[in-house]
């Protein structure tokens, strides 16, 4: 059985998909500003700061790979 907090983070629309992908892209962005002003300086720091903005990309991509089989799923002829 699926908990509230996990139906709250599926993507069901094509808007949903579209936001969870600029979102990406703006951690993508957080990662490459923190590689240009803090990897070269202070390695241990920049691999603190890069967890968060990773996990957030990694459950995000969980969330459009769920969406796309949903998709997949609906759209398929019942004889597939």
């Amino acid at each position: 059985m699926v908990n509230q907090a996990e139906r709250m983070d599926m993507i069901t629309t094509p808007a949903q998909l579209y936001q969870a992908i600029e979102q990406m892209g703006r951690m993508q962005r957080i990662l490459e500003s923190y590689r240009d002003e803090i990897l070269t300086t202070n390695p241990r720091n920049f691999a603190l700061l890069a967890e968060g903005p990773l996990e957030q990309i990694r459950q995000l991509q969980v969330q459009i790979d769920e969406y796309f089989q949903h998709v997949g799923r609906d759209t398929l002829p019942a004889n597939a």
